[in-house]
C-alpha cells in the first residue's frame, strides 16, 4: 500500500491549464474537410483548446501563391486561408501560425516531406519570400484586425534541424545558418508591418538549437518573442537532430551493400523492441526544464509533444503518461501543444484502421481515446494547486483546490514508461486541517480512465480489432470510451478524513472532495 499524507492548509500556487493552450493538427488542408471541423470543435467545447497549430499552410494545395503562366509575376489568394481562420476564430480559437513550406515558385530545389509533398527548400530569392510574408500578414490585419492577430503567434518553420542541406529526408534542406537568416527575414518583415505581432522559433525537435538561437538573434538583432520547440519521451535514446546520439532513424548509406543493409535491419528491430528499456519515467519535465534554462528569459512554447508510442498511446498508457506530464511540468513554460487533435492525419497517407497508434486524441471517426478523456478530466482541475509533492514509486498525487465548487481535487496517478515494471497500487490518502465537525460525511465524486474506465481500445481490441469499423461499432466504441462518475462519502474524525483506492498499471484517478 502507498500511504500519503497531506495538510489542506498547506501553501498553493496557482495553476494554469497551459496544457490546453494549443493543440497540433494535420496539414492545413485538411482543415477544410468538414469532419475534421466537427472533431476540432467538440476538442475546444469539452478540453478548451484555445489554439490550432499546423504544417503546410502556404502548401501549394492551399493555393496561396503560384507564378503566372505567361509572365514572373506571383499570384495571391488567401481565400483558403480565410476560411479556415474564419472558422477557427467561430469556434473560439485562434491560429498558433506555422510559416511553411515553401510555395512551389519559391522554392530553390526539389526536397519534400511527407505524403502530401510539403516542400522543404530555403527560398530561391529572399526578396519575394519577404514581399510574400509581408502581403499575409498585412491581408490578415485588414481581414482580421490589428487586436486580433495581436493575439497570435507567428512561428518561423517546422523542425529545421531535421534534414540539412545534403539530406533529402527531413524538414529543411539547408543549414542551420540558413535558417537563421529564413528566421531574420522573415521576423524582420512581420515587425515591420506591426511591431506589436509575436514571432518566434526555432521549432525544433529535441529542444534543439534554444542557445544557438537565443545568441543569434541576440547578435544579428533579429527580434524575438519566444521561444518554441519539441519534444517527445524517445528523443534522448533516438537523438533525433543531435550529432553525437545515436539515431537508427537514419538510413543505411550504402543500400548496394546487402550485407551490411541487412545487419543494419536486424540492429534496427532489435533497437526499437528495447527503446523504451531507455526512456526515464517523466523525462520530459527533465528536458523541459534545461530548455527553460537555455532560453534566456524568454517564454517556452511546446508546440508539439506526445508520448510517440504507438498502440498504448491509444490506451492507458497515454492517458497516464498525459497527465504525469502536464502535472509536473506545471508553471514551467507559457503553453503546450499536444500533437494532434484527431486521427485525421496523412503524413504518411490516410490511415485506415480505427485505432492505430496515431497521434490522435480521437480516433479518423471521432472516438475518444483514453488521451482524450485524461484532457478532459485535467480541464476540471480547479486554478490552484497546491506545492506539497506526493510521490512513491509508480504514483504520483496532485492534490488542487477548485474554489468554484468548494472542492479539494486529488488527481493520483500510476504511471510507469513502457517495458518497465508496474503493478496495481492500492492508495491511501490522509487528509488533515480539515475545518469540519466529526462525524460530518463530505460528498465525493470519483473518475478513472484505466484499462476497464473511459478505454475504447479495449472495446475494439474485443471486436477482434477491425481494421474498418462500421457505424454501429463506431457507437458501441464511443460508449466503451465514456467515464462514468462514482459517487462516495468521505467520514471526517478529528479533522482529518481518509480516502482509499486501487489503482491499476497505467491508471489515473481524479477525485473530487466537496467541503461545503
Amino acid at each position: 500500500m502507498k500511504t500519503f499524507s497531506f495538510d489542506l492548509n498547506s501553501s498553493m500556487k496557482p495553476l494554469e491549464k497551459y496544457w490546453s493552450f494549443c493543440v497540433g493538427s494535420c496539414h492545413a488542408t485538411t482543415a477544410l474537410r468538414e469532419d475534421y471541423r466537427r472533431q476540432l470543435e467538440q476538442c475546444q467545447r469539452e478540453i478548451g483548446f484555445r489554439y490550432v497549430r499546423f504544417h503546410g499552410l502556404f502548401d501549394d494545395d492551399m493555393s496561396v501563391v503560384r507564378q503566372n503562366p505567361g509572365s514572373n509575376d506571383l499570384i495571391l489568394s488567401f481565400s483558403n486561408i480565410d476560411n479556415i481562420f474564419d472558422f477557427l476564430l467561430s469556434i473560439g480559437m485562434k491560429p498558433f501560425i506555422e510559416l511553411g513550406f515553401m510555395p512551389d515558385c519559391l522554392k530553390s530545389k526539389d526536397t519534400t516531406v511527407f505524403h502530401y509533398k510539403g516542400n522543404t527548400a530555403p527560398p530561391s530569392d529572399y526578396d519575394k519570400w519577404g514581399w510574400f510574408i509581408r502581403c499575409f500578414v498585412e491581408h490578415l490585419i485588414s481581414r482580421y484586425s490589428r487586436d486580433e492577430v495581436r493575439q497570435w503567434f507567428f512561428e518561423v518553420w517546422n523542425e529545421p534541424n531535421l534534414g540539412g542541406s545534403d539530406s533529402p529526408d527531413g524538414f529543411w534542406s539547408g543549414s542551420m545558418e540558413e535558417y537563421f537568416k529564413l528566421y531574420k527575414v522573415t521576423s524582420e518583415v512581420i515587425k515591420s508591418v506591426d511591431s506589436f505581432v509575436k514571432v518566434g522559433g526555432p521549432a525544433t525537435s529535441n529542444n534543439a538549437w534554444i542557445r544557438e538561437m537565443v545568441a543569434f538573434c541576440k547578435n544579428s538583432g533579429a527580434p524575438i518573442d519566444f521561444i518554441s520547440t519539441h519534444h517527445y519521451p524517445t528523443d534522448v535514446v533516438l537523438g533525433y537532430g543531435v550529432e553525437d546520439s545515436q539515431n537508427f532513424a537514419k538510413p543505411c548509406k550504402d543500400i548496394s551493400d546487402e550485407k551490411a543493409t541487412e545487419e543494419y535491419k536486424k540492429q534496427e528491430s532489435v533497437f526499437y523492441d528495447h527503446l523504451w528499456e531507455r526512456v526515464d519515467r517523466g523525462v520530459l519535465t527533465d528536458m523541459t526544464k534545461k530548455a527553460v534554462g537555455e532560453a534566456a528569459g524568454l517564454p517556452v512554447y511546446y508546440t508539439e509533444w506526445n508520448s510517440l508510442a504507438g498502440i498504448p498511446s491509444d490506451g492507458p498508457f497515454g492517458s497516464s503518461f498525459i497527465a504525469k506530464t502536464v502535472l509536473d511540468g506545471a508553471g514551467l513554460v507559457k503553453g503546450y501543444s499536444y500533437w494532434t487533435f484527431s486521427d485525421i492525419f496523412e503524413e504518411g497517407g490516410m490511415p485506415s484502421a480505427a485505432f492505430h497508434g496515431g497521434f490522435g486524441l480521437l480516433t479518423m471517426q471521432g472516438v475518444p481515446k483514453a488521451s482524450y478523456r485524461a484532457f478532459q478530466l485535467l480541464q476540471e482541475l480547479g486554478g490552484k494547486m497546491y506545492e506539497q509533492k506526493m510521490a512513491d514509486g509508480t504514483v504520483d498525487v496532485y492534490a488542487v483546490r477548485k474554489d468554484v465548487s468548494g472542492a479539494v481535487q486529488l488527481m493520483i496517478v500510476n504511471h510507469h514508461s513502457l517495458l518497465h515494471p508496474i503493478a496495481e497500487e492500492t492508495v491511501k490518502i490522509t487528509l488533515t486541517g480539515l475545518n469540519v465537525p466529526d462525524a460530518v460525511r463530505l460528498p465525493a465524486e470519483i473518475k478513472r480512465v484505466d484499462e476497464t474506465h473511459g478505454n475504447a481500445l479495449r472495446c475494439w481490441q474485443e471486436m477482434g480489432s477491425p481494421e474498418y469499423v462500421t457505424p454501429g461499432q463506431v457507437s458501441a466504441l464511443k460508449a466503451a470510451s465514456e467515464v462514468a462518475a462514482e459517487n462516495a462519502v468521505v467520514v471526517v474524525s478529528g479533522g482529518c478524513a481518509e480516502i482509499e483506492l486501487t489503482v491499476p498499471p497505467m491508471g489515473m484517478v481524479l477525485v473530487n472532495l466537496y467541503l461545503n
